[in-house]
């Protein structure tokens, strides 16, 4: 059976798919918790993504977020296997 890694869905206000973003386990953890007042008070968050690095996030454009368990971080922003084509020196 495949990994499984908590992965960030993001709908943003005006854009039609849904960007996702893999996350570190423990910051998977306790954004679950928090993740409805950042929402509803439209506050930004830089988040620890799955290969290390940040992103942050300004919930006041999201229209609805949720964190969930993949298979696959493939395509993921922040999914280790990945890599952004940049090198971090």
């Amino acid at each position: 059976m495949p990994e499984t890694r908590p992965g960030l869905v993001l709908h943003i206000a005006g854009v039609s798919q849904p960007l996702h973003i893999a996350l570190d386990q423990a910051e998977a953890d306790a954004l679950r918790d928090v993740l409805a007042d950042l929402m509803a008070n439209g506050e930004t968050k830089a988040l620890t993504t799955a290969d290390g690095g940040s992103f942050a996030v300004n919930f006041a454009h999201v229209a609805t977020a949720h964190v969930e368990t993949t298979r696959s971080d493939a395509n993921a922003y922040g999914a280790p296997a990945r890599g952004t084509g940049f090198r971090n020196n």
